[in-house]
């Protein structure tokens, strides 16, 4: 098993959407927490516009609906895997990430210390660890950056290089999927 799943370990995932990390990362995150791993998620949006579909199909449905029902899944999904999920409401086609964003990440990623991020932030991740000495500011270690699967990888060129076996925790993943059901 990768280290990414190793006992102990803190993983620390960004997505764009509040389900991305249900759909991609899912069984990573089950394996680490069932092994005394801590996992905490930040989503920069909750999909309400591109990945909410079949909740806009209700009659009279709003934005607020969408978003709130988009929070309660994500909070039961990473439930069910054992992990912590805050949604930032970054807006959903356009998402709208800034330099506060990544100040706000770096400083995610000093309060949580993680071991490996999986997700987006390079930038933020430089930004928390710092010059690699002592500075005006608290920094961390740099922690591992992997990279989950993308929406369409044979569209970017990604190729994974770090595989974590699920077969474990395979079906606490179909649980979290199943609490995702905006989303399929």
């Amino acid at each position: 098993m990768s280290e990414a799943a190793s006992d102990g370990r803190k993983l620390l995932l960004v997505g764009a959407h509040s389900g991305d990390f249900v759909w991609r990362a899912a069984g990573a995150i089950a394996a680490a927490t069932s092994q005394s791993g801590e996992a905490r998620v930040v989503a920069l949006s909750y999909g309400e516009r591109g990945e909410s579909g079949d909740l806009w199909n209700e009659p009279d449905q709003t934005i607020e609906n969408v978003k709130r029902v988009r929070h309660e899944q994500a909070e039961e999904a990473a439930q069910v895997i054992g992990a912590g999920v805050e949604c930032w409401d970054l807006g959903d086609y356009p998402l709208r990430v800034n330099e506060e964003t990544v100040e706000r990440l770096a400083d995610e990623i000093r309060e949580f210390a993680p071991h490996v991020v999986h997700a987006v932030v390079l930038r933020a991740r430089l930004l928390a660890s710092g010059a690699g000495v002592a500075s005006a500011f608290a920094t961390v270690k740099p922690p591992e950056l992997l990279y989950f699967e993308p929406h369409q990888p044979e569209l970017c060129g990604f190729l994974p290089n770090t595989f974590v076996d699920i077969t474990d925790v395979f079906e606490t993943k179909q649980r979290a999927m199943r609490a995702m059901a905006a989303q399929k």
